[in-house]
């Protein structure tokens, strides 16, 4: 009783004895069952429901909210809240730039907290690093941008997606499919973008070929655009910007009468394009039930041998594409 007194920082203890066990729990790397904690306090209060207990989201955008400014980072925490409120738990946002604030003192107002899991939020830039007490929580990854820790992690299939997109092309009859993206959008899906469409070009003859135009930011305008367009004249453009659709207009084509645009991440399913539709809230929702499975094994830290879960993203029919073979 003395010591789950002192773990529950019961003011009728003595601080020296409080203190005295709170530094031996730490060298024994003791860490409580958030669980059981649950359900013995409310057994406790004679109430019968279980608690919600709380799984941290951490992000690092440059400001609190930047983060969500991402229709599809939206749809992640969409998912994975539904699928938290599933498990009993709630999520709670902490930006790791929150002023005046160590990485030391973060980690360990998580674990004051007695919050068990972490899910990583994507970062603002490819490669990125982070750095807690890793040691403390069960922990998983969205997307690719974290680089280290190499912690488990849940992604959209963008590999799939493109051969995928480039499948149902064929099938209506596109013969000259054009890969326009920046390049840090190919960074941030670790090249599978470019990585499946040149795969998948291999198998076309060398008339169905059209180079890549695949930019670094400062390429990335109207002007670049045209003059790849008006050399190459894909039949149809992959991409992530609907801003082409809109270059494509000023010069004259009409989509898809003229030329096709295919969405490589749908923003909806509105129909308004046609592409791959990446199921944001599948993605979050099996982050969290990969990272509430971590806690019940009780896994922590950075593991030797990271596991990728992998969601496909599913076609979307719209009004940017026509069939060319009728």
């Amino acid at each position: 009783m003395t010591v789950s007194r002192a773990l529950r920082n019961h003011p009728n203890l003595s601080v020296q004895t409080r203190d005295r066990i709170l530094q031996v729990a730490e060298r024994m790397d003791y860490r409580p069952n958030p669980m059981v904690s649950a359900l013995m306090k409310y057994r406790g209060a004679g109430r019968f429901a279980p608690a919600k207990l709380a799984l941290g989201v951490i992000t690092n955008f440059a400001t609190r909210e930047g983060w969500k400014s991402s229709p599809m980072h939206q749809e992640f925490l969409s998912g994975a809240t539904r699928c938290a409120e599933r498990h009993g738990y709630h999520l709670e946002e902490f930006w790791l730039r929150e002023p005046r604030m160590s990485r030391e003192r973060f980690s360990q107002i998580l674990y004051t907290r007695n919050i068990p899991g972490l899910l990583i939020a994507p970062l603002a830039v490819p490669f990125g690093h982070l750095h807690l007490d890793w040691n403390r929580f069960s922990v998983v990854a969205l997307g690719h941008s974290l680089a280290w820790p190499a912690f488990n992690r849940v992604v959209d299939q963008q590999y799939h997606s493109i051969r995928l997109a480039l499948h149902r092309l064929r099938k209506l009859g596109y013969q000259r499919p054009g890969l326009a993206i920046r390049i840090s959008s190919d960074v941030a899906a670790h090249h599978h973008w470019v990585g499946g469409f040149l795969v998948e070009q291999q198998s076309r003859p060398m008339s169905g070929r059209v180079p890549l135009f695949v930019v670094p930011e400062r390429q990335w305008n109207e002007i670049e655009f045209q003059n790849w367009f008006q050399t190459n004249r894909p039949d149809v453009i992959l991409g992530l910007d609907e801003e082409m659709v809109i270059w494509l207009g000023k010069a004259g084509f009409k989509v898809p009468a003229d030329v096709g645009f295919l969405h490589l991440n749908c923003p909806d399913q509105t129909g308004c394009y046609a592409g791959v539709y990446h199921n944001g809230p599948a993605v979050g929702a099996a982050a969290i039930d990969f990272l509430i499975d971590m806690m019940h094994r009780n896994e922590r830290g950075i593991p030797q041998l990271p596991k990728w879960i992998l969601v496909e993203g599913s076609w979307q029919d719209g009004a940017s594409l026509r069939n060319r073979k009728r």
